[in-house]
């Protein structure tokens, strides 16, 4: 019977590592999505800027 308990805590453990290191992926995700999502408004922003440096 203790050995079930060690096996059940071991695995319940596990899980929740496993648990914890996708929250901070997620997290992670979510901010690199929000970066990416502001570099593209500051490119677009920086293309209409350009465009009227351009000569004709």
């Amino acid at each position: 019977m203790e050995t079930q308990t060690t096996a059940i805590s071991q695995v319940t453990e596990g899980i929740d590592q496993i648990s914890a290191v996708i929250q901070s992926t997620s997290a992670t995700s979510e901010q690199s999505a929000a970066t990416a999502q502001e570099l593209s408004d500051q490119s677009l922003l920086m293309n209409n800027l350009v465009r009227k440096f351009q000569l004709t």
